[in-house]
């Protein structure tokens, strides 16, 4: 990630930063939507929870959608797809931009295809960001901190794997206790 600003930060209004993971879950991205006076959108992202570098430029809506306007009918969108829009930059910040889309749901997994989405028109997705615009919708705000802790508002929806995984930490964490109180009770 480059230090230096972006030329569009000053012009830019931002009008929702979220948080979403990475497509591989290994860390969470923090992303920010704006958008020009001309009511032009665009997209960055701004923070990653892990040690991955990224490139914190503004990209362009109309950019993202000449791209994937090339991409015939059933073929796949992948990170490699998006790479051209940062050329000369870090190789995750592609990656990044998928997981963003794909929350966004401008893209949405392909049936069959394990890491390989397809674009959907991004009607709903302007009008969402135009509510933003005009006030008639407010962003959700981001997990607060207090005292050194996050609160959460709602629970973080884990996948079936992370439930399993979690129960069988439960299971095993419980083991040791009773195999310890078998231990000190001889």
């Amino acid at each position: 990630m480059s230090k230096s600003e972006d030329p569009l930060d000053e012009s830019i209004s931002v009008v929702k930063t979220a948080t979403c993971e990475t497509l591989t879950r290994k860390s969470k991205l923090t992303y920010q939507i704006g958008t020009l006076p001309d009511g032009e959108v665009y997209i960055r992202i701004h923070k990653n929870s892990g040690n991955g570098f990224f490139s914190q430029e503004w990209i362009a809506l109309s950019d993202i959608q000449k791209i994937m306007g090339k991409i015939p009918a059933g073929k796949p969108v992948t990170s490699l797809v998006l790479d051209p829009l940062f050329q000369g930059r870090s190789v995750n910040t592609p990656g990044f931009l998928l997981a963003v889309l794909v929350q966004e749901k401008l893209l949405v997994p392909m049936e069959g295809k394990k890491r390989s989405h397809e674009a959907v028109s991004a009607e709903e997705f302007l009008d969402r960001v135009q509510q933003l615009v005009s006030g008639k919708v407010k962003p959700k705000a981001a997990p607060r901190k207090t005292g050194g802790r996050t609160v959460r508002t709602t629970a973080p929806k884990k996948s079936p794997a992370a439930k399993k995984k979690a129960q069988i930490k439960r299971r095993s964490a419980s083991a040791r206790k009773k195999k310890a109180a078998v231990v000190r009770a001889t």
